[in-house]
């Protein structure tokens, strides 16, 4: 039984060239998602950086802007190359290259060897979130986005009044009641599985590639579906600001992050020199 490692990347390979041989050398599988937007020769050097890992595999990149699709594309190429490559995976745990393991990786292991049946990712239905923001809980998935709120956001704030105001409303693929939480999860290969061989997989994609912020409610959603037992958390410690921006982990939460019954934190800041090395 083993446990393999996505880290979705995109600035500080540095750092994340130091995560991935941290989990390797606990054996376990990695695959790496760089953003398309990465330069071709930084991330071939990258690529060569990590040449020497026997059990670290590439995946088709993608071009990840928050809120959009990429990310959920990064994650289900990242996926496939994991179910494809490492037979042994068990558990998938979905990280950032900003992620940084906070206990030893050998409790993550026999965590999860306790629990071989059990997906651990956030997935509340929107009457039961509390931290939406924008007011766009249950219309995030019945409007459509089409501008990126980040780039454009003057069109985003119009086209979601227009909308509002000629009673437009996407239907909902039947049989699906939409699920939100982290985008960090820990699923089981069975579930994951279920979820990229979904005969309806592309109806799925196509509702989802217009649906706001999907990577924080597609696997959350699909969740559902598949799973014989859910424990609705993320494994990865994050906070957000009432803007829904992600707090950043310096050198001076050392002890917070050690009180933290997560095995993973996320975002920490590359030059946090203490965090890396303790």
């Amino acid at each position: 039984m083993s446990v393999g490692i996505i880290m979705l990347v995109h600035t500080a390979l540095g750092r994340a060239e130091q995560v991935a041989r941290h989990w390797a050398a606990s054996d376990c599988p990695i695959v790496i998602h760089v953003d398309r937007s990465v330069p071709a020769k930084t991330y071939s050097a990258f690529v060569e950086a990590l040449s020497d890992v026997p059990k670290l595999r590439f995946c088709k990149r993608h071009r990840c802007e928050w809120g959009t699709w990429g990310l959920v594309a990064a994650s289900q190429s990242a996926s496939r190359v994991m179910l494809q490559e490492f037979s042994e995976v068990r558990h998938v745990y979905l990280a950032s290259g900003s992620c940084l393991p906070l206990r030893p990786v050998q409790e993550l292991l026999d965590y999860l060897a306790a629990r071989p049946q059990t997906d651990f990712i956030e997935s509340a239905t929107t009457s039961d979130v509390p931290w939406t923001i924008g007011g766009l809980d249950e219309e995030r998935f019945t409007l459509r986005f089409p501008f990126s709120w980040r780039k454009h956001r003057y069109l985003f704030d119009k086209y979601v009044q227009f909308q509002r105001k000629i009673g437009f409303r996407r239907r909902i693929p039947n049989g699906l009641v939409p699920h939100m939480g982290s985008q960090w999860w820990c699923l089981t290969r069975q579930t994951l599985s279920a979820i990229l061989e979904d005969p309806e997989r592309e109806r799925y994609d196509r509702y989802f590639k217009r649906v706001w912020i999907p990577d924080e409610s597609y696997f959350q959603t699909l969740a559902r579906q598949y799973s014989r037992q859910i424990e609705s958390r993320s494994l990865t410690l994050s906070k957000f600001d009432y803007q829904g921006k992600p707090h950043i982990f310096y050198d001076d939460h050392l002890q917070l992050l050690r009180r933290s019954d997560c095995f993973v934190a996320r975002k920490i800041w590359p030059h946090a020199n203490k965090l890396y090395e303790a």
